[in-house]
């Protein structure tokens, strides 16, 4: 326990190694080719190997956990791998450290102040998607300079998504369903990584089927609203 705490004196220079190990590929058992899948269990050694070792931590003694998604982010083919830890060592009022991995387990770019959702969008920058984060208590877009993503997203614009989200709603008030007694519509954040940035998520009770709770999709692109009920807990 004191060497947990005493390495949260010091972990803003630990993220410094973190980001220069970036050129280096971790151990050869949890490689994968650009042509394998990316399992979980690869991901999680990348995890212990990059993130958690220069801490002196690992995430079978420390139970560590994080949020991780797949995306090809500059169009070559291959997926990148964003991990976003989620444990109060390596996270701020502001939000917590996130990497994104290369197929081969090289960490491209790693982030601190991040939390969910990230949001992938459809413009790009020096080829390479941007995403959104929110950083710092908000939306911040995030762009590649063309080495790199920025290392504190809450320094990047903020972006406010009120209009859109406001529309979005006003799209599943307007549905058949919902007019039928819906009621207690409310945006729902989701915890998906790379979740599409054009999508806005609520949820919804009915009077007509009290032991549901309604999961709203809204495609502001194609306006396109899905509905779906689940069995409230």
């Amino acid at each position: 326990m004191f060497n947990r705490e005493l390495g949260k004196i010091c972990l803003f220079s630990s993220l410094l190694l973190i980001g220069c190990s970036a050129t280096k590929s971790v151990d050869s058992n949890s490689r994968a080719s650009a042509n394998q899948t990316v399992n979980a269990s690869i991901i999680a050694q990348w995890v212990d190997d990059s993130i958690l070792a220069p801490e002196g931590l690992s995430l079978e003694q420390d139970n560590i956990r994080y949020l991780t998604g797949s995306a090809d982010l500059n169009n070559d083919g291959v997926a990148e791998h964003f991990v976003l830890i989620q444990d109060s060592y390596f996270c701020g009022s502001g939000g917590c450290t996130a990497a994104i991995f290369d197929q081969t387990g090289n960490i491209i770019s790693q982030m601190s102040v991040v939390k969910p959702p990230v949001l992938l969008t459809d413009s790009t920058s020096n080829g390479w998607q941007d995403f959104m984060v929110w950083s710092n208590g908000a939306f911040r877009l995030i762009k590649n300079n063309g080495v790199s993503y920025p290392s504190n997203p809450s320094l990047e614009p903020s972006i406010d998504r009120t209009a859109n989200q406001q529309s979005a709603m006003a799209k599943v008030i307007e549905t058949e369903l919902y007019q039928q007694d819906g009621y207690d519509i409310t945006p729902f954040k989701t915890l998906k990584i790379w979740a599409p940035a054009n999508v806005y998520d609520f949820t919804f009770k009915h009077y007509g089927d009290p032991h549901a709770v309604y999961h709203a999709d809204v495609d502001m692109t194609s306006g396109k609203v899905d509905i779906k009920a689940t069995a409230s807990e």
